[in-house]
């Protein structure tokens, strides 16, 4: 491995290197693989020696080449053909290095392809492979530091190290752990980096981080190490040829179809990671812990404690980590039973429940939950950053403040975090369920909805941030006015009938609050969220489909308000900046003209509209500026 830095970092350091040469040491490096291959293959596995001059040929084929073409010097780091080839060649390498390992030390494995992946040997290559390439690296910038997570992810994949559980429960988090700072960066990446090179480096990324998450679900979920595999091998070629080849850096016209593609993309890898890691960690703490429960002992009460809709079907799987576990807080769950209690049901529970439980499970799952959290807070720091106004500022701050109050104080499986997101461990008691809604009534009658929507749901968490407000909605439609009060009628109906069921007016089998916060967060939610380019930001908002964002957004009219310093200033303005800063497409200068402030419904306190005023002349007032004044 020593030789492959001294050859790959010789050729990168140069700016021109002769043809020849390269295909020379391609060569070189092949001849270094083939050793391994057959020393691993005679001495380790019993083979025959005729492996060696079979692999003497193939390794000279470049070498031979290299004398039938003209000897002339080429920029490798612009010619694809070459980095393609000395990619594939060092991914070649360190297969043959891990197959020598796997068939001295891993006895489990048969598979020569999975002997060569899943040992610890492959995870310590792509470990100094990340680390030596960075330090090599003429710039450090944002995008080597991407390139740099994404290996170092691969290097802690808990699937190279199944000799040990506590090892694979430790390292796939460390693994996460860097995931997550990789996934910030490509955010970062398509945020800032409007050139072919950064836009195909965040979106390749997010694919790769997907696919490899992917199979991070199939190994926690059946002990399937053939798609990891195969995605780790093609994720390293790939990372050796984003190291190797030099890709334009040229502007290009950021066009929609590019940051929807990687918001599918890099969501789909967050909801894999968070069902596979959450699977896997459910799995390997119970086991090294000797405490897993199993669903046949539980009981209807056990069940309805856990927010389920039904006992479904009771067979002995495994669902929840009982508090004896020390990681119980953070694997409480197993999506993959939840899942596949409803899989062998009904065709109404196949069709329409066993994929509810999978996305609920996982997206209500605290590991996921304080993913997205980290995640997000971070994004929504670097709006803080470009905030003008103190009010601006303390809301995005506030936001960052409350995201772990939220994620980790108060989560979402507790039954002190109500609309519909409590009840998976502690039952939602009535009293709880009343003192949350006086809580948050008061705080939006003195500080205006986004003390909710900002503060506590983590929909709007991700819409507080750069990345999304390039997808900020061009226009509105009156239509949404009256729909959002159709929207209400739901949540009314779900909070009266949880209400007169909890008082033992009538019995219900389903928790209604349950039901519909889960149906909203989990269908509705992610439907408005895949299609945000269509809908925009802020859709629960605009839209109205929140009926709880709806029902807070009330008591916006009371004390909160946007107001304008002089209306004669607003009079004059052409520019209506205001209103094109608005996410939710309010329309403020008519409202300002009108009455001299704005204080909709739908408004969710952002204050954009006062960062963007070119005239400072708008200002918000609520109880903190009535008791300043």
């Amino acid at each position: 491995m020593a030789i492959d830095f001294w050859i790959l970092g010789s050729v990168l350091r140069r700016e021109f290197v002769n043809k020849r040469l390269v295909l020379f040491l391609i060569s070189i490096i092949l001849l270094m693989s083939g050793e391994s291959i057959s020393i691993g293959y005679i001495a380790f596995s019993g083979g025959t020696f005729l492996i060696e001059p079979i692999i003497l040929i193939l390794s000279s084929i470049p070498a031979l080449i290299s004398f039938t073409v003209k000897s002339e010097t080429l920029n490798v780091r612009k010619d694809l053909g070459i980095g393609v080839l000395l990619s594939l060649t060092t991914v070649y390498d360190e297969l043959s290095m891990g197959y020598l390992y796997g068939t001295a030390f891993v006895h489990d494995v048969t598979n020569p392809f999975l002997l060569s992946v899943e040992n610890p040997a492959f995870g310590l290559m792509m470990l100094a492979d990340g680390i030596y390439f960075l330090l090599i690296s003429r710039n450090k910038t944002i995008l080597e530091g991407a390139i740099t997570t994404f290996a170092l992810s691969m290097a802690f994949i808990p699937s190279l190290y199944t000799f040990s559980k506590t090892v694979e429960l430790y390292l796939s988090l460390v693994s996460s752990l860097i995931m997550i700072v990789n996934v910030v960066m490509i955010y970062l990446i398509e945020i800032k980096r409007v050139t072919l090179q950064g836009q195909l480096v965040s979106i390749s990324l997010a694919l790769f981080d997907f696919i490899m998450m992917l199979g991070l679900s199939l190994f926690a979920s059946m002990e399937d190490l053939w798609l990891i595999s195969i995605s780790m091998v093609i994720s390293m070629a790939w990372y050796f040829i984003l190291i190797i080849h030099q890709i334009p850096s040229r502007r290009i016209s950021l066009k929609l179809r590019y940051p929807f593609l990687f918001l599918v993309l890099v969501n789909l890898a967050e909801l894999t990671m968070g069902f596979g890691e959450t699977v896997l960690g459910f799995n390997l703490t119970n086991s090294l812990y000797g405490v897993v429960q199993s669903a046949h002992v539980m009981n209807q009460e056990t069940m309805s404690k856990m927010g389920s809709l039904s006992t479904g079907s009771m067979s002995s799987m495994h669902m929840r980590s009982p508090f004896t576990n020390p990681f119980w807080w953070l694997f409480p769950i197993n999506p993959l039973s939840m899942f596949e209690m409803y899989l062998h049901g009904s065709l109404f529970q196949t069709v329409l429940m066993a994929p509810y439980m999978l996305v609920m499970a996982t997206t209500m799952a605290p590991f996921y939950v304080i993913m997205m959290g980290g995640e997000m807070a971070y994004l929504v720091y670097e709006r803080f950053k470009r905030a003008r106004t103190a009010y601006l500022k303390n809301w995005t701050l506030a936001i960052i403040v409350g995201i772990p109050i939220f994620v980790v104080l108060i989560p979402y499986y507790t039954n002190f975090y109500v609309f519909g997101m409590s009840g998976m461990i502690f039952p939602v008691t009535l009293t709880s369920f009343i003192v949350s809604l006086i809580a948050i009534a008061l705080a939006s009658t003195l500080f205006g909805r986004g003390v909710y929507c900002n503060l506590v749901c983590m929909s709007a968490h991700m819409f507080s941030n750069t990345f999304f407000e390039q997808f900020n909605a061009k226009r509105s439609s009156h239509i949404w006015d009256y729909l959002r009060w159709l929207f209400l009628v739901p949540m009314l109906v779900a909070f009266s009938l949880y209400v007169i069921s909890q008082v033992h007016i009538v019995k219900m089998s389903i928790d209604p609050l349950n039901f519909y916060g889960m149906f909203t967060l989990n269908y509705i939610w992610w439907f408005f969220f895949f299609l945000t380019p269509v809908f925009g930001t802020y859709a629960c908002a605009r839209q109205g489909w929140c009926g709880f964002g709806t029902f807070v957004g009330i008591f916006n009219k009371l004390v909160f308000k946007v107001k304008a310093k002089h209306i004669s200033t607003c009079e004059t303005c052409e520019s209506k900046d205001c209103e094109s800063s608005c996410p939710v497409k309010i329309p403020i200068s008519q409202d300002v003209l009108t009455k001299g402030y704005v204080n909709r419904v739908s408004c969710v306190g952002c204050a954009k509209c006062v960062d963007s005023c070119p005239y400072d002349n708008l200002e918000v007032k609520n109880f903190i500026s009535l008791l300043k004044r």
